[in-house]
């Protein structure tokens, strides 16, 4: 362990304020787990650092009595369950906490463990382009974020994959850079290369031009009730989509299609621009700049939905929106 945390400490004296620096922590063992963790929390507790924990309520105990109750009480500690919801209002909280609640403290020490277990193939593919996002987001930022992968609990692509997203990795050999890391834009993009299923035969379908958004919004809010969606939800709902049919017809083709119906307990939506090929290059992910083409709706459509999809080719573009119903 000493060895351990003498490489470690040597890795962080480059942390400038404005460097961000963001690591997989991979790990065996709840041992490894705070032979790694702790050093990595008592440096930033020594140096005055916002240190934050984001992680399971049994490595946080782990953690408290490994670093002793003066350490630990230095530290806050969030359940991962509550924080890691979706990938985009996971994101938004970083936002809001870093610039509110860390930042103004210190630089940001972060040890977070994403939740992987019980996610669908399409959650698992969204929470590792949430990864590969965080290296653009918090660019520049005084910020070092460590992501931990329990190598028993998490599938091997999960690992394999952080590797792709992390730029070094950290493990009981040490910290090293990761061979393995692609720029994050080839990352999201390679997770749009997933073709999406037509619409159902049986979906609601209505089109959109100029003049017809009333109709369109009666139609959304109608058809989400039929479909399940509670009605706290829906005036959201109906407003998101307006959002991007408004973008349709001014900056797009100037008409499209909406389709709508529900399966596997969620509520989907399509909205077709068969007009424009949408540049999706975090469209969305980041928090919108005046100017920025459609940057506004998708914000706004990310955090009401659990998990959107964008695919452009020859035929246009196709914005795939899921929204749990329960």
């Amino acid at each position: 362990m000493n060895g351990l945390r003498s490489t470690s400490l040597g890795q962080e004296s480059r942390n400038e304020r404005g460097i961000l620096l963001h690591r997989a922590l991979v790990y065996g063992s709840v041992r490894d787990f705070t032979d790694i963790a702790a050093p990595y929390l008592d440096q930033g507790v020594k140096a005055g650092d916002a240190v934050v924990v984001i992680t399971s309520p049994a490595l946080a105990a782990e953690l408290e009595e490994g670093l002793g109750t003066r350490t630990a009480s230095r530290i806050e500690f969030i359940d991962r369950d509550g924080w890691f919801r979706g990938p985009m209002q996971t994101l938004s909280d970083y936002y809001d906490r870093t610039r509110r609640d860390w930042w103004p403290r210190g630089r940001l020490r972060l040890l977070t463990e994403p939740v992987w277990t019980g996610r669908t193939p399409l959650e698992i593919r969204e929470w590792k382009r949430h990864e590969a996002i965080l290296n653009v987001a918090f660019a520049g930022t005084p910020s070092t974020f460590v992501c931990a992968y329990e190598t028993g609990a998490v599938p091997p692509h999960v690992i394999m994959d952080a590797a792709r997203t992390h730029p070094e990795l950290l493990d009981v050999e040490g910290l090293r850079p990761s061979g393995e890391f692609v720029d994050p834009a080839e990352f999201y993009a390679g997770c749009n290369a997933t073709r999406l299923e037509p619409p159902p035969p049986y979906a609601a379908r209505r089109g959109f031009a100029t003049g017809e958004l009333p109709g369109l919004r009666s139609f959304l809010a109608e058809e989400s009730a039929r479909l399940g969606l509670p009605e706290t939800r829906s005036l959201p709902f109906v407003l998101a989509v307006n959002e991007v049919a408004t973008d349709v017809i001014r900056r797009g083709g100037g008409h499209g299609g909406v389709w709508l119906w529900a399966e596997h307990g969620e509520l989907l939506c399509d909205v077709a621009d068969p007009g424009r090929v949408m540049e999706d290059r975090f469209l969305g992910y980041l928090r919108p700049r005046p100017l920025q083409p459609g940057g506004a709706a998708m914000w706004a459509v990310r955090m009401l939905c659990h998990v959107v999809e964008i695919r452009a080719g020859e035929q246009g573009t196709v914005i795939r929106m899921h929204l749990k119903l329960t």
